[in-house]
């Protein structure tokens, strides 16, 4: 005679169903940022525009954040040349923060720039200089808005892809030769000044917004042909 085991603990069952209606219903953003939450090694390539935006620096910082010293280190990817102008180029930036506190960086998904000028945020530089171009102006103001700044808990780490398409990368030799290079960096020039709000009592506990200030780049990347 055979006997069918059956679970005694329907728990596990409901348990199952909640996360997939979880998986379903929180969308293509929740999931990833409370999974980075929990294991930052889990879901370490989160894209930067989905990791926890600052909120109110004047009262909310992480003691151990603001004395990281050179918290972050970035590293830089890239697909192969395009074939044809309908297709792209890809270069992906990742950022990661190596301490054990919560550290902010300077980041405008609309303001990841090529070259560098001498302004904070995340960038990409080629050798040789070439014709490609990304982001909108950027330039520094003393304070950063709340919604430039990201939060990398210990040990995590997000992604920035950037497309040239191959429209504008093939008609420029200085990418196409095999030999060029691309390297990412993310430059920060101020602690950021806390701006009380009118008419609000409490004073603010920090007096700047605990940003690092310095300079870190990845090492050089050879942009290939691609394979035929």
């Amino acid at each position: 005679m055979r006997y069918i085991r059956r679970s005694n603990n329907p728990n596990l069952f409901v348990g199952l169903i909640l996360l997939l209606l979880l998986a379903v219903f929180a969308g293509p953003s929740t999931l990833p940022r409370l999974l980075s939450n929990i294991n930052p090694q889990f879901y370490a390539g989160a894209p930067c525009s989905w990791v926890h935006m600052a909120d109110d620096r004047g009262f909310h910082q992480s003691v151990l954040g603001r004395e990281a010293t050179n918290p972050f280190s970035v590293t830089v990817q890239t697909t192969a040349l395009p074939t044809d102008a309908s297709k792209s180029l890809y270069i992906t930036i990742t950022i990661t923060n190596n301490s054990l506190g919560t550290v902010p960086f300077v980041y405008d998904p609309q303001r990841v720039i090529v070259g560098d000028n001498n302004t904070s945020g995340l960038g990409l530089i080629f050798t040789p200089p070439n014709s490609l171009t990304a982001g909108a102006p950027r330039q520094d103001s003393g304070t950063v808005p709340d919604e430039d700044l990201r939060l990398l808990g210990p040990r995590q780490s997000c992604a920035v892809t950037l497309e040239f398409p191959g429209g504008n990368v093939l008609v420029d030799p200085s990418v196409t030769s095999g030999t060029a290079q691309v390297r990412a960096f993310y430059r920060n020039n101020e602690d950021g000044q806390i701006i009380q709000a009118a008419g609000t009592l409490a004073t603010p506990i920090y007096t700047d917004q605990g940003l690092w200030k310095g300079y870190v780049e990845s090492q050089n990347v050879t942009i290939p042909r691609a394979s035929q």
